[in-house]
């Protein structure tokens, strides 16, 4: 039947149909990413360094820059916590040198209480005649006095070696303590005072006793406070007149040449107008020396022929 028959056109045009559709699209963006991709220029430049080169503890190493920050840091950290821990030695040495000195004081003191005991127990044997207290006590009284006699004697030379030993060991320690402190005092100056050197000390020592009568020791006792702790401050005050004052004598030094300079412009004459820097009129005059007549009309000469 007609109606049941197939129309080749239609199978075809539904073939067409049934196919899926191309997207143009689809196909230039993949021509043009391949065309950019041959075509595109490979970097053969060297990749860019990110490293940078640090100091640690004397040497140095080449880290990458995210991690100097932290490196710094750490750094910071660990100057500080030395810095610290060498306070807190210092501290101990200090508190430990002022319990010794405290303990060797005491044991002064009572050496010198003993030996006073002693003292006035030896009094009572002063100008002792041994043979009348012989005849008077008889023999074995005498033997056990002048054994007690020696005993004080040597009981009051042990007290002596004790008491000057007991001294030297705290001059010792004082003596010490007072190194440490100038050391620390050192320390600060050389960081606060500008060209802090042996040399300024000598001159900050000599100007102090030049303007203010301080002896070198006093100068050096005055760094040291009683308790044995640094005192920088007598240092700093001279460094601060000393250069004060040297600075306002430059400037008066300065000052005073430039007056001097000024009065001596001032009582200069004048040139007058006209007259050369030799001092002699302008113009050819009998007066003028042989040499600058010669020159002049030398000049003249060349003038008038036009060169």
């Amino acid at each position: 039947m007609e109606n049941d028959a197939t129309n080749p056109v239609d199978v075809e045009d539904d073939a067409v149909l049934d196919q899926p559709e191309v997207d143009a699209d689809s196909y230039s963006d993949g021509d043009t990413s391949e065309a950019e991709t041959d075509g595109a220029p490979e970097d053969e430049g060297q990749p860019e360094d990110d490293t940078e080169e640090v100091d640690w503890e004397g040497a140095k190493y080449r880290i990458p820059k995210a991690l100097k920050p932290g490196l710094l840091m750490q750094a910071d950290y660990t100057r500080k916590t030395q810095e610290l821990a060498e306070q807190r030695r210092t501290v101990e040495q200090h508190a430990q040198a002022l319990t010794q000195q405290a303990e060797l004081q005491q044991a002064t003191l009572e050496h010198r209480v003993n030996l006073r005991t002693v003292e006035q127990q030896l009094a009572q044997f002063q100008n002792t005649d041994w043979s009348a207290y012989s005849a008077q006590y008889g023999a074995d009284a005498t033997a056990a006095a002048m054994a007690s006699w020696q005993q004080y004697r040597d009981a009051k030379a042990e007290l002596e070696g004790a008491i000057a030993k007991t001294e030297t060991e705290a001059r010792t320690i004082s003596e010490r303590t007072s190194a440490n402190a100038l050391a620390q005092a050192d320390q600060v100056l050389s960081r606060e005072i500008e060209g802090w050197s042996p040399q300024l000390v000598q001159t900050l020592a000599g100007y102090a006793a030049e303007t203010f009568g301080i002896t070198p020791q006093e100068l050096r006792d005055s760094v040291v406070n009683p308790d044995g702790t640094p005192d920088p401050r007598t240092f700093k005050v001279l460094a601060r007149l000393h250069k004060a004052e040297t600075e306002l004598a430059a400037l008066k030094a300065q000052t005073t040449k430039a007056q001097q300079a000024a009065k001596q412009a001032a009582v200069t004459p004048a040139k007058a107008v006209g007259q050369r820097a030799g001092g002699y009129k302008p113009g050819l005059d009998d007066s003028l020396p042989i040499d600058e007549w010669m020159r002049r009309r030398n000049a003249q000469r060349a003038k008038a022929a036009g060169r």
